[in-house]
């Protein structure tokens, strides 16, 4: 909108503008131009009205002013609308802004609903929601999506939250009295979810409780077929069969208690034998102990035989003394614990039984079954990855064939002939990504087994070679911050301003003045008004070719209601059960790395207001009580940061002691007067400091009431 002064009564008309008495105006009131040319802030200021105001160059002390009203017609839509998310899956939702005009397109997520205090899930800065891995209750969430630029204007979804996967387990249908077997529960995940895969497992019966229905341990759990998870654990009969003798194990999902899976037996009494363990798979020429326990007799010896063979022969394998090398074959009744070792070639009948026979009841047996393969195998996890650079992954590795689950690590591709062109990877397959992409950019991830240096497993990378993100400095700050700070974004791929036109961050789908030093780091405003409200700001990174990087949350947090003081002493020296949240300081945009707290008291001591002069120290100040009323008590303090009067000082305990007054003193020193009645509390006292931008730090016990 352009706005006309008109001048009488002189030669010169010329006219200066402002908005609410700032000259040419600002970003949150809208500017104005030498013409008159109005533009209205791209988001709804507070109160949405503003005062356009002409001054007479002439006369400075004549001017005109006009109200201007700033007006919305911001309409959103939400999809999709409705949706269902499975547990632990992601959902991507979009926010279309419709207007007339061009204002901050960026949108405000978030979650609410009567689960959300126990957990509904969680939503980041793009609109992408992730449910709970644990089914809430009721299992619903309501998500909106806000307009930054006209917080009115809001739309909202209803989420359901849906549980859909399968648990599953495997038990024996009978055991003997004293007798152990492996039981497996394998929770299978819709494909794409994500469900808690912490179950819980109980026995019970009509004729037994507690141990007289046997016990369950060691409790392993590890990946099955596809995204299968698979646990299992060990059962122990008990001595003596209960009557009746049914026994059933339940395991109950921590995802969703209502499927819930169970499994009944039956304890037999007499003579039992089981094997453990009960499968296996073995390379050629590799080894196992195998285990049999015979239950309710004296005599717990076993014949051991591979295919019914006795001890086995080289073609199916054979049984072995534990620890024999050259095998010593095991053909007479024996001990309970014997070696199996495969055969150098795949048997013919695969897998081969290896059976243990009572010698005390010959119709008593229990068999393992193995299965044999040419030689070990090793696979990675996760298969295939891309990753930005510098960034960092972890890589698992399993050996399938031998107890020897160790191997070693290497990097290898085409680019990979000099050190760290492709990244490293330490002993235990953390592997960390190169700084910039090679060239290829695809490599390989190898594991080679210590067992057979032959053998190995790959995994597939690529590194990107965009704009990346991978920390914010500040990562998170309190709602409200007044001043506004400077953002640093450290990553990859970035173009340096000293190009040119170097690479721009959007901050909520805002371009902002940004001043990028390197490849790796970036830096630009952030304005009081991205962080007035608790919400997620969505920071990317947009090269000059209009590519943008991975979208990283600023979060922005509610700030404390009230502070805990945490009190401490020599008959108890420690507090537990504390949980500590606080959010980055505003700083840490343009501190030196690893060391962002610019907010602090180096040092502090008695001012003496008759000679306007500080004594700095580092001893506690005694603050003396008057005997009837209140007295005052003038100290100072100091950091290397500064410390002024726009700072807020407060002393710790019942709002007893008072900061009445605060005044600089110059060189980063603050001079505060202090008012101590006559029923303060004794004892040591914090004075905390916080700054308009909610940054707090504490100096503890520097006071002391006495």
């Amino acid at each position: 909108m352009t706005f006309t002064a008109t001048v009488t009564n002189t030669s010169d008309t010329a006219v200066s503008w402002s908005i609410n008495g700032v000259p040419g105006g600002n970003a949150t009131l809208g500017t104005i131009t030498s013409a008159g040319v109005y533009t209205a802030p791209v988001d709804m200021p507070s109160p949405a009205t503003v005062q356009v105001t002409a001054t007479s160059h002439a006369d400075a002390t004549k001017s005109a002013a006009a109200t201007l009203a700033i007006t919305s017609d911001i309409a959103l839509t939400l999809t999709p609308n409705p949706a269902s998310v499975e547990l632990g899956a992601t959902q991507a939702f979009q926010a279309a802004l419709t207007t007339s005009a061009h204002p901050d397109t960026s949108i405000r997520w978030s979650l609410s609903g009567p689960a959300c205090a126990s957990g509904c899930g969680s939503v980041d800065a793009t609109g992408t929601y992730t449910a709970p891995r644990i089914l809430p209750s009721p299992a619903i969430a309501t998500m909106t999506a806000q307009s930054v630029a006209d917080p009115s204007k809001q739309i909202s979804v209803t989420v359901a939250i849906t549980s859909n996967f399968s648990l599953q387990l495997s038990a024996p249908s009978s055991m003997p009295t004293g007798g152990t077997a492996t039981i497996v529960a394998t929770l299978t995940p819709v494909p794409g979810s994500n469900p808690s895969t912490a179950l819980s497992w109980a026995l019970s019966g009509p004729g037994c409780s507690g141990n007289s229905c046997g016990i369950l341990s060691a409790v392993t759990t590890q990946s099955a077929s596809g995204n299968s998870v698979a646990a299992s654990v060990t059962y122990t009969a008990p001595s003596a069969a209960p009557g009746p003798n049914t026994v059933t194990v339940t395991v109950t999902p921590q995802a969703d208690p209502s499927k819930t899976a169970q499994a009944t037996f039956a304890i037999q009494s007499g003579v039992g034998v089981s094997v453990s363990p009960s499968t296996a798979t073995l390379a050629a020429n590799h080894r196992v102990v195998l285990n049999a326990q015979v239950n309710s007799t004296s005599n717990t010896g076993v014949m051991w035989s591979v295919n019914g063979i006795a001890g086995g022969n080289t073609a199916f394998g054979q049984t072995c003394a534990v620890g024999s090398n050259p095998c010593q074959p095991v053909t007479t009744a024996t001990a309970s614990q014997v070696e199996y070792l495969a055969p150098g070639a795949i048997p013919s009948a695969n897998p081969v039984s290896a059976t243990a026979v009572s010698a005390a009841d010959s119709t008593k047996s229990a068999s393992a079954q193995i299965t044999v393969i040419n030689h070990v195998l090793v696979s990675v996890l996760p298969g295939s990855a891309t990753l930005a650079p510098l960034a960092v992954q972890g890589f698992t590795a399993s050996v399938l064939g031998t107890s020897n689950q160790n191997v070693v690590w290497q990097v290898q591709g085409a680019a990979c002939s000099t050190v760290g062109v492709c990244g490293t990877i330490d002993t235990s397959g953390t592997y960390t990504a190169p700084s910039a992409a090679p060239v290829p950019s695809t490599i390989q991830v190898v594991a080679i087994s210590s067992d057979d240096t032959s053998q190995s497993g790959i995994a597939n990378l690529t590194i990107s070679g965009g704009a990346n993100i991978l920390t914010l400095h500040p990562s998170s700050v309190y709602a409200g911050a007044a001043q506004g700070f400077t953002l640093r974004v450290d990553g990859s791929g970035f173009v340096p301003s000293s190009t040119g036109q170097g690479s721009a961050m959007l901050i909520g789908g805002t371009a902002r003045v940004t001043t990028c030093i390197s490849p790796l780091e970036c830096t630009a405003p952030v304005t009081a008004p991205d962080v007035a409200a608790a919400a997620s700001v969505s920071i990317q990174i947009q090269n000059p070719n209009g590519t943008k990087s991975n979208a990283v949350a600023l979060i922005v947090a509610t700030p404390n209601v009230s502070d805990e003081i945490i009190s401490l002493s020599g008959s108890a020296p420690a507090a537990t059960g504390k949980d500590i949240v606080v959010v980055d300081p505003t700083t840490a945009g343009v501190s030196v790395p690893g060391n962002d707290l610019d907010l602090n008291v180096a040092a502090l001591g008695l001012f003496i207001t008759a000679s306007n002069t500080c004594t700095l120290g580092g001893s506690a100040i005694p603050l003396q009580r008057p005997a009837s009323g209140t007295s005052t008590a003038d100290i100072c303090l100091f950091s290397q940061s500064g410390l002024d009067t726009s700072m807020t000082y407060t002393v710790s305990g019942p709002g007893d002691v008072a900061v009445i007054s605060k005044q600089p003193a110059g060189l980063g020193i603050i001079h505060l007067t202090l008012q101590i009645p006559a029923s303060a509390a004794f004892g040591a006292r914090t004075l905390s400091v916080q700054n308009t931008n909610l940054d707090k730090t504490a100096a503890s016990g520097v006071l002391e009431v006495y």
